[in-house]
């Protein structure tokens, strides 16, 4: 008796891991279609480059197939060890419970996954100008505010409206390592620097530094009109600048150009340098500072430690430290009458002292009409030419009087010396404040030493010695050239009225007599009966 044989009852688990397995191969087999797209958009959008850090990039982009291939073995790897999980715990849990179960290793592995994705990658647009990436950003109206700011930038230099053609900008949006976005101020820099839009122009040149540009022609030449219009006269014949300026016609990139306001700002402005002012005789601080429109504490700070109370003649102050920026040069046509030198006949006089003259018919100068050709820098006159001289008054000669008898010792040169050898000056001429008030002072004070010796300032003769009120003990001498001189508070005096004292001759000793506060020599000069200012006639 043939016995059937029972039919093996299929197990589960065999039935659930085959399918299991098969997907798994499938999944390795068959690469999802995104990571496809990916891959041609990175061979796409990254060619082959010479950049280090590009070349990195590429290196980690083309190490992509392995490491998608690495994944997707892993991938199998893992999927095999849960079909083999599930099956046993088929085996062994209830059916519900394995659902939660690989829900909730499904659902885990897909968050890692996306927080992966979305750490390397984002949507972002790259702008293309003809044809050419110049940089990926986080979004189309980042690309589009850059493409307008260009434009915007180009037309304040043009002048007129400029607008990029539509054809030439593109915008690809798609995925992009964010490594590789750029900030909106780098792909406006791209943009400018693939555009270089060349335009004819004008270069302005001064002392071979390039000071600006502009598109239109002769603007320059307007500006430096300008800058030497207040020099230029009817009668100019040339004008132009010191400095070495030059205008170069040329084709530039549109960046180059400039505001022409920035440039004749420029021009009009003043440079480092030093304007000097030589000191004269009857100058003194103040009037030197409001000739040239500066206070008095401009004038000093332009002169540190400068003793304004020792103002020598020939002395040079500065009076500026500030140049023009640009100096004219003009060469005027200038029409003036002058005035003819007379010239002067000596006759000897044995009755005067040798080396005095006297004026027996006085000269007359004549007159001419001249044309002269003067070329100025600035306001300072460098050079004068004179083309014709048109006489139409003679000169008359001047008729001198010449002495030959010997001069005295004591017969005056008709220059002064120190009265006082190594002094100290005290007090200067003008107001001062003494005694809790203030008075003008109408010589200067010279201190040293009780007893030191004051000599005659040049010779002459002795009109006044003896004690004079606030003076003290006084000695005057005249000079008989109309000057007279005083020397006060003395404490002992060595010369009389009539006296003939020659110059430096011993006349008196330093004292404090008279309205005094210390030893000193009260030293005046007086021209026909005019104090003046004992500072302008000493050495």
């Amino acid at each position: 008796m043939i016995q059937k044989k029972d039919k093996k009852k299929p197990d589960p688990s065999e039935k659930s891991k085959k399918p299991a397995v098969r997907r798994a191969a499938t999944a390795v087999q068959q690469p999802r279609r995104p990571s496809r797209i990916l891959d041609y958009r990175a061979r796409r959008r990254f060619p082959e480059s010479s950049n280090p850090y590009r070349q990195l990039q590429l290196l980690l982009r083309g190490s992509m197939p392995l490491l998608r291939q690495k994944a997707g073995s892993l991938a199998y790897r893992f999927r095999s060890f849960l079909d083999r999980m599930i099956v046993r715990m088929r085996e062994r849990t209830p059916r519900h419970q394995l659902i939660q179960t690989a829900l909730f290793l499904s659902a885990g592995v897909a968050v890692a996954a996306f927080a992966a994705f979305q750490a390397l990658y984002t949507t972002a647009t790259t702008l293309s100008f003809e044809g050419r990436e110049l940089g990926t950003v986080a979004s189309e109206e980042e690309a589009q505010f850059a493409v307008r700011r260009v434009e915007d930038s180009i037309s304040q230099v043009l002048g007129s409206q400029y607008s990029l053609e539509p054809d030439k900008v593109s915008y690809t949006t798609g995925l992009a390592f964010r490594s590789t976005l750029v900030e909106e101020a780098d792909l406006e820099a791209a943009l400018s620097e693939s555009l270089r839009v060349v335009e004819h122009g004008y270069v302005l040149y001064v002392n071979g530094e390039k000071i600006g540009a502009t598109q239109t022609q002769g603007a320059f030449e307007g500006l430096l009109d300008q800058v030497s219009a207040e020099f230029r006269s009817e009668n100019t014949i040339s004008i132009d600048f010191v400095e070495g300026v030059e205008i170069r016609e040329c084709d530039l990139p549109v960046e180059d150009f400039t505001n022409l306001a920035d440039v004749a700002l420029l021009l009009n402005s003043e440079k480092d340098g030093e304007v000097t002012y030589k000191v004269k005789k009857g100058d003194c601080w103040s009037v030197i500072a409001q000739d040239n429109n500066m206070t008095n504490d401009d004038l000093l700070r332009l002169n540190p430690g400068y003793d304004i109370d020792k103002l020598q003649i020939d002395d040079e102050l500065l009076i500026s430290n500030a140049v023009p920026y640009l100096t004219v040069r003009a060469v005027q046509m200038e029409y003036y009458e002058e005035d003819i030198p007379y010239e002067i006949e000596y006759r000897d006089d044995s009755s005067m002292w040798e080396g005095d003259t006297k004026v027996i018919s006085k000269g007359q100068y004549g007159k001419a009409s001249t044309e002269a050709k003067v070329t100025y820098e600035g306001v300072t006159e460098i050079e004068r030419e004179i083309i014709s001289r048109d006489i139409f008054q003679e000169p008359v000669t001047e008729v001198q009087a010449r002495g030959t008898k010997e001069r005295p010792s004591w017969a005056p040169t008709g220059s002064f010396r120190w009265p006082v050898s190594g002094g100290t000056i005290t007090s200067r001429y003008g107001s001062r404040k003494i005694f809790g008030g203030t008075s003008f002072h109408g010589g200067i004070d010279i201190a040293k030493s009780y007893g030191t010796d004051v000599v005659a300032a040049d010779g002459g003769e002795v009109i006044y010695a003896g004690w004079m009120g606030t003076y003290g003990y006084l000695v005057q001498i005249d000079h008989q050239n109309g000057y007279v001189t005083y020397y006060a508070h003395n404490s002992k005096l060595l010369v009389s009225v009539g006296d003939k004292v020659y110059k430096g001759q011993h006349i008196a000793e330093m004292g404090s007599t008279g309205r005094s506060t210390g030893n000193h020599c009260h030293f005046e000069v007086r021209y026909k009966g005019e104090r003046q200012n004992p500072m302008n006639y000493l050495p």
